[in-house]
């Protein structure tokens, strides 16, 4: 009687977990590229790293040709060089499929 008791608990809590929202049952999936969108980037220096919410992804060199592709949301950018100050940007919201342009130049730092 033990056992079927213990089979009953199991049953019972495996309903219960495959019929709350959000589980595997309920998951849509959404194909990557339709969750990103294009970051172009056009800075001075060109050697100037580009991190977006604090990864980098790489040196802007380039950037102004082929698109970052990033994933959509608010995104904190942030453009350092040594001997500048750094850049830092919030852009908001940003859907999927979106193209940003981001042109700036950084300032020289006396430091």
């Amino acid at each position: 009687m033990v056992w079927v008791r213990w089979v009953s608990v199991l049953f019972f809590s495996m309903l219960v977990l495959f019929s709350l929202p959000g589980c595997v049952s309920s998951v849509v999936a959404v194909r990557e590229s339709e969750a990103l969108f294009d970051l172009f980037v056009d800075v001075e220096p060109k050697e100037a790293r580009i991190m977006i919410d604090d990864v980098l992804y790489g040196t802007a060199r380039g950037t102004l040709e082929v698109p970052l592709r990033v994933p959509a949301g608010t995104k904190r950018v942030t453009i350092v060089s040594e001997g500048y100050y750094p850049f830092r940007t919030t852009l908001e919201y940003v859907q999927p499929g979106e193209v940003y342009t981001l042109k700036t130049a950084l300032i020289r730092s006396e430091f």
